[in-house]
């Protein structure tokens, strides 16, 4: 560490990136994970949970557009209710950094910035690739410690990637950029007792929101505690406790490489908690292979890394919205039906006997293997004694070391678009989202969308 208070080593560095020097390949994950968080709000949007938070008594009307809902807010607000309809049906994407969803943290208020400002597609795009590495590059001191002790990362440490996004893109200087972290560490907030409730996505809509006042707020000379992250009643302390961080960590390897390289954005194929996505390929692998139907199945072992096998995950499906949580549920539609779909998250499919069935016979075990923690074995015993087993490395859209094709990256945002758009307009707004860096005008995705939505 140097004498130096943190938030300004942090700012430092944030202002020392040069998005000229950017691998083109970073600006390529770039576009294809704001393309699916991008599908994924639009999948949101006409649901329950952004029903209840878009409230226009609450709002008044501005420049920036609710995706796939024909409103218009200001930044603040739009921020909040697209942060929260890209997180409604958990099937935005994931960083192992961040032990979390950045792009659902970090694009609402971007995009909504871009609006109001008249930003370049580019200026969004490198705004977008400098947030992912502070948001991540600030959990890599924290994690996993951070996780396992009860926060949301999502929410608590993505504020920091909302707020350094919106500053760049605002052109802050390194003291304003310092200020906004500082104001960011007092609007960190989210709590994983509330996982599988309509609470979760909220915390992606409350901290899309936060991470953007934050950096309007340093713009206007709003100013925090320099210490306000290493301070003995600061964010370490206080959400971590002593010796249960490294700050040190935050401040190494920044761009070398981008961490949207290595490790790299997970998209996922599954609508619903990542940590299950490997052993759901171990299950289907398992239904279109040796398994010869569900009916024979006796026993079901499922061995994760204890880091996936936390209790919320451990828990049965009661509800359409937990079910997203429910290992068991998971894996015995994958065992039962060779595929996990939006439609077997809605309320009517956890009545489906077989798949109850199977999944009251599933047994989980931890294993201790670090270096496989999405990996996943699925162990199925037969009633006639035979044994079959399933292993996966990693999950299929594990980022770069098993990237999800783009033919399937496209299917997915068309298949989630619909909700809200055309066909003809989801694919016409793809397009654009797949030369986005080139977009004269970011606002011009935002009218695409709005002219296409039903």
């Amino acid at each position: 560490m140097t004498s130096m208070p943190l938030s300004r080593e942090l700012a430092k560095r944030v202002v020392a990136l040069d998005p000229a020097g950017f691998d083109p390949e970073a600006v390529k994950w770039a576009r294809n994970a704001i393309a699916d968080m991008i599908g994924c709000t639009l999948l949101g949007a006409p649901t329950e949970t952004t029903d209840a938070v878009l409230m226009p008594d609450l709002y008044g009307p501005g420049p920036c557009l609710v995706l796939g809902r024909k409103v218009r807010l200001g930044a603040l607000d739009a921020a909040f209710v697209n942060g929260t309809a890209g997180h409604a049906l958990d099937y935005d994407d994931t960083s192992k950094s961040l032990s979390g969803h950045p792009t659902v943290i970090i694009i609402p208020g971007l995009l909504a910035l871009a609006e109001q400002r008249g930003a370049t597609g580019k200026q969004l795009t490198d705004a977008y690739i400098i947030g992912v590495e502070a948001a991540t590059r600030f959990a890599r001191g924290v994690n996993f410690q951070h996780y396992e002790k009860g926060w949301h990362p999502t929410a608590t440490l993505g504020i920091f990637g909302a707020a350094v996004a919106a500053a760049v893109l605002m052109d802050l200087d390194e003291e304003q950029i310092a200020h906004a972290i500082a104001i960011s560490a007092s609007l960190a907030s989210g709590l994983k007792a509330n996982f599988g409730t309509s609470t979760k996505p909220m915390h992606a809509g409350i901290a899309a929101r936060n991470g953007l006042f934050a950096a309007m707020m340093a713009a206007q000379g709003v100013n925090g505690a320099p210490v306000a992250l290493e301070h003995p009643q600061g964010f370490l302390e206080v959400f971590n406790g002593a010796g249960n961080y490294q700050a040190e960590r935050m401040l190494t390897g920044w761009a070398e490489p981008l961490d949207l390289l290595a490790p790299g954005i997970s998209i996922k194929k599954y609508p619903c908690v990542y940590s299950v996505h490997g052993a759901i390929d171990a299950a289907i692998m398992l239904h279109d292979g040796a398994l010869k139907g569900a009916a024979q199945v006796s026993d079901v072992l499922v061995r994760m890394h204890p880091r996936r096998l936390l209790p919320h995950v451990r828990n049965p499906a009661t509800s359409a919205l937990n079910a997203k949580f429910s290992l068991p549920y998971a894996v015995a539609r994958g065992l039962v039906n060779g595929a996990v779909l939006l439609e077997h998250f809605e309320d009517a499919a956890l009545q489906d006997p077989e798949v109850t069935r199977v999944s009251g016979l599933i047994r989980m075990e931890p294993h201790d293997d670090d270096a496989n923690d999405y990996g996943a074995e699925v162990v199925v015993t037969l009633a006639d004694g035979q044994v079959l087993r399933q292993a996966v490395a990693a999950p299929l859209g594990r980022g770069p070391e098993v990237p999800l094709p783009q033919e399937m990256l496209e299917a997915k945002f068309l298949d989630c678009a619909r909700a809200s758009l055309t066909p003809e307009g989801a694919q016409a707004v793809f397009d654009l989202l797949m030369r986005l860096d080139t977009l004269p005008r970011a606002a011009d995705l935002t009218a695409a969308i709005e002219a296409a939505t039903r």
